[in-house]
C-alpha cells in the first residue's frame, strides 16, 4: 500500500471519530458563562492520477472537471469559538486557513493567500432584553445557502464586513467600513505611461475604502416556504497618495465609484418529495472601459484602473437554483441550475474554434458586451445503505458566444461512491471516489507534457464536512 493510500486511510479514520464536531458543540462554564465551539472543512485523501496506471495522466493537483467533487484539493479548514456572558454579551469569532489561495468575487474581490489564517468573525453580539433581537459590532462574514452540486458560494455572501448593524427573527440591516486593495497605472516625470516587462501598462498597489449597507429579510410565507430579500450599496473611494516616491511615478487618480447588488432567495420546504432554494440577483459593479479580460485572442490585458478582476462582467443578471428530488427511502435526484446574463464594460471580440481546436481565435468581425452562460448539473443517487450512497453526476456547460479565452461548452459524467455521515441525500459529511469523462468543443484541457485534447478522464477522491 502506498503512502497516499495509509494517509488517505489515517485521515478517514481520523473523521470518524470526531463526526460529533459537525455540529457546535455547547459548554456550560457557570450560570452566567456559557462557550461553544466548531469546525468545517474539505480536502482531497489522495491524488487521483496515482489510483490507476494511466499513461501521461493530466496534473490533477490544478485539474478537477467534476461539478459534484468539487473538493479535488486541499481547500481549507475554518474554526469557530464563541465565549457568553448569559443575557449581556457574547464574543464570537471563526477563523479560516486555506492551503490553496481562494479568490471571492462579490461587489469587490477579495483575495485569499495560501497557508495563512484568515479572521473571518470577531464581533461582539448584545442582546435585547427580549432576546429577540441583538446589536453587534466588530468584523462579521454573513453567509446564505450554496448551490450544492456546483459546491457555489452564495454571491449575496458578505465577506468580513468591519462596522456593525442590529438584527431580529424578520430582518438584519449592517453598515461596514472595509480597507481593501486595487490597482492603477502612472506615468512617469515626463509624463508619459509607466510600462512592465511585456510592454503593458504596470500596474500599482493603493488602498481602497469601500463603505457597505447591507440589509437581509427572512419572511415566513405559506406552507414553509421562506423568502429573504438581499440588498448591499458599497462605496469605493481612493485612499493612496498619488505620489509613487521609490520609483518617481505619479498614479493616475481612481475615481470614486459604487456598486450594489438586489434580488432574494426563496426556499422551499419538503413537501411531495421535492426541496430546494432559488437565488435571484441582479449585480452591478464599478468598472473601466479600457480595460480588456485576460487572455482575449485579440489584445494583451490588465487590470487597469477599474475595480472589476479581470473577466469578470461589470453587470449580471443571474438564477441558480438547488433541489431534492425523494422517490423512495433508497433513491433520489439532485439538481443544480445556474443561469447567467452577463454585460462587459467594452465591446470584446466574438471567438471561434481554431481550425487546429487547439485555440480560440477572432473572426475579425463580430464584436459583443453579452453572453448568456448555462450550467445544468442532475445527479440520480442510490443508497446503498443507509450511510453509502452510488450516484451519476451530469453536468452540463453551454455559453452563447465566446467572449474569454477559457469559455468552452463541455460534457461531463461522473459515477461517484459517497460515505455519508449524516446519511442525507444533500449530505455535507462525507468522503467520497469519483472517475469524470469529460468532453469539451475544443481541445481547452493540456497534460504535463503540453498536448491538448477534447477528452479527458479524471479520477477524484476527497472529504468534505460542513458545519
Amino acid at each position: 500500500m502506498n503512502k497516499v493510500w495509509i494517509i488517505s486511510a489515517i485521515i478517514i479514520l481520523s473523521v470518524l471519530k470526531t463526526s460529533n464536531l459537525y455540529a457546535d458543540e455547547n459548554i456550560i462554564l457557570s450560570d452566567s458563562w456559557g462557550m461553544s465551539f466548531g469546525f468545517r472543512g474539505r480536502g482531497a485523501l489522495r491524488s487521483a492520477g496515482k489510483s490507476f496506471s494511466l499513461r501521461n495522466s493530466p496534473d490533477q493537483s490544478s485539474e478537477n472537471q467534476a461539478a459534484s467533487a468539487a473538493a479535488y484539493s486541499i481547500d481549507s479548514l475554518s474554526v469557530k469559538f464563541s465565549l457568553e456572558l448569559r443575557d449581556w454579551v457574547s464574543l464570537k469569532t471563526r477563523v479560516d486557513y486555506y492551503w490553496n489561495s481562494s479568490f471571492i468575487y462579490n461587489l469587490y474581490p477579495k483575495d485569499y493567500e495560501q497557508n495563512k489564517f484568515h479572521l473571518r468573525d470577531f464581533y461582539l453580539s448584545f442582546p435585547s432584553n427580549t432576546k429577540m433581537s441583538s446589536f453587534w459590532i466588530g468584523r462579521r462574514t454573513f453567509e446564505f445557502e450554496n448551490i450544492y452540486l456546483f459546491q457555489l458560494d452564495n454571491p449575496f455572501n458578505q465577506i468580513e464586513l468591519q462596522g456593525f448593524g442590529y438584527e431580529n427573527e424578520v430582518f438584519q440591516a449592517s453598515i461596514a467600513l472595509n480597507n481593501e486593495s486595487l490597482f492603477t497605472t502612472g506615468r512617469d516625470i515626463n509624463g508619459n505611461q509607466v510600462l512592465d516587462s511585456d510592454n503593458n501598462p504596470q500596474l500599482f498597489q493603493e488602498h481602497d475604502l469601500i463603505i457597505t449597507a447591507f440589509f437581509s429579510g427572512k419572511f415566513l410565507l405559506s406552507e414553509g416556504k421562506i423568502f429573504q430579500p438581499v440588498f448591499a450599496l458599497r462605496y469605493y473611494q481612493e485612499l493612496t497618495k498619488q505620489e509613487n516616491d521609490s520609483n518617481n511615478v505619479k498614479l493616475d487618480t481612481v475615481v470614486n465609484s459604487s456598486s450594489f447588488m438586489v434580488g432574494g432567495i426563496f426556499s422551499r420546504p419538503l413537501a411531495d418529495g421535492l426541496k430546494g432554494h432559488t437565488t435571484v440577483w441582479f449585480q452591478s459593479l464599478p468598472t473601466d472601459k479600457n480595460v480588456r479580460p485576460y487572455n482575449n485572442a485579440v489584445s494583451s490585458s490588465y487590470m487597469g484602473k477599474g475595480r472589476v478582476p479581470p473577466n469578470y462582467p461589470q453587470n449580471t443578471i443571474g438564477i441558480l437554483d438547488s433541489s431534492e428530488f425523494y422517490f423512495t427511502p433508497y433513491a433520489g435526484v439532485l439538481s443544480g441550475i445556474i443561469l447567467l446574463n452577463n454585460t462587459y464594460a467594452s465591446e470584446l471580440p466574438v471567438l471561434k474554434i481554431a481550425d487546429d481546436k487547439k485555440s480560440l481565435e477572432h473572426d475579425g468581425t463580430q464584436t459583443s458586451r453579452l453572453a448568456n452562460r448555462l450550467s445544468v448539473d442532475i445527479q440520480p443517487v442510490y443508497f446503498i445503505t443507509r450511510n453509502w450512497q452510488l450516484g451519476l453526476d451530469l453536468s452540463l456547460v453551454y455559453v452563447s458566444r465566446k467572449l474569454i479565452a477559457s469559455d468552452a461548452n463541455s460534457v461531463v459524467i461522473t459515477p461517484i461512491l459517497k460515505y455519508s455521515f449524516d446519511k442525507k441525500l444533500r449530505t455535507n459529511q462525507y468522503f467520497f471516489f469519483s472517475c469524470s469523462f469529460g468532453y469539451y468543443d475544443w481541445k481547452i484541457k493540456a497534460y504535463p507534457d503540453g498536448t491538448k485534447t477534447q477528452n479527458l478522464f479524471t479520477t477524484q477522491s476527497g472529504i468534505n464536512f460542513l458545519l
